[in-house]
């Protein structure tokens, strides 16, 4: 299966964001390395890029554990036999409860995918980048990124955290021509659950994962001149 195109990975894989994000970067040219932690969150993705031509790989991993993420890049830098140069990190921990209910393993467990796996999966990538002088790495944030609402908490300490990685990490990989930017996506997706459970709601109140990922695209291929670190999304009737 080995591919003679550039390789974008794509963690935390679903119906929503995910997909667009793979079908976006498989269009502009790149095999694409998919994970989640289900088989069946991967394979409806894999299918449809490989129904329209394009190379993919699903391997499943929990964003969360160390180990088993390295194994992930393990396989895809085995299989498709070269390192990545994008990494799309999309993964969260998410965790909605009072802050005198909420546990500590579930603030430890969102955390870990939200930030421990973010860190884990850039280092698996930046070798390579760091070695070629390019590379691109792009986080999903959110509206938890800047506030912490009620009964938030476990969700937004893990995001605030993030934004602060990408922070770093971009003033720090910037000058070795490495592109780190947070994108904050304030509002909910479209994904077929979110729209099922809200059927009264007006589409255009959902931010579309398909502009969504074209932003991301857009990213990827600013020139150094002008990289942006962070970007605001939303609906143009969501308040802020």
């Amino acid at each position: 299966m080995t591919s003679t195109k550039p390789i974008a990975v794509v963690i935390g894989v679903g119906p929503g964001l995910g997909a667009a994000l793979a079908k976006r970067f498989a269009v502009g040219g790149y095999s694409v390395g998919l994970i989640a932690r289900k088989e069946s969150s991967l394979q409806p993705v894999q299918k449809e890029l490989e129904q329209l031509g394009h190379t993919a790989l699903s391997v499943t991993a929990d964003a969360g554990n160390v180990s088993s993420l390295q194994n992930a890049f393990n396989t895809i830098r085995t299989k498709l036999g070269n390192d990545p140069e994008v990494l799309l990190y999309n993964a969260s921990g998410f965790a909605y409860k009072s802050i005198l209910d909420l546990k500590p393993e579930e603030l430890q467990n969102s955390l870990n995918i939200s930030v421990v796996g973010a860190l884990v999966a850039s280092q698996e990538v930046l070798p390579s980048m760091v070695k070629n002088g390019k590379g691109t790495i792009l986080f999903t944030g959110a509206t938890a990124s800047l506030r912490g609402s009620a009964k938030f908490a476990g969700f937004a300490a893990a995001k605030f955290a993030l934004r602060a990685l990408a922070q770093s990490m971009a003033r720090e990989l910037g000058p070795q021509g490495i592109h780190v930017a947070h994108i904050i996506i304030d509002g909910e997706i479209n994904t077929p659950s979110q729209v099922q459970r809200q059927p009264d709601r007006n589409i255009e109140a959902f931010l579309n994962s398909d502009a969504i990922a074209e932003t991301y695209w857009q990213l990827h291929t600013q020139p150094r001149s002008t990289w942006t670190q962070e970007l605001d999304l939303r609906p143009s009737v969501e308040k802020f």
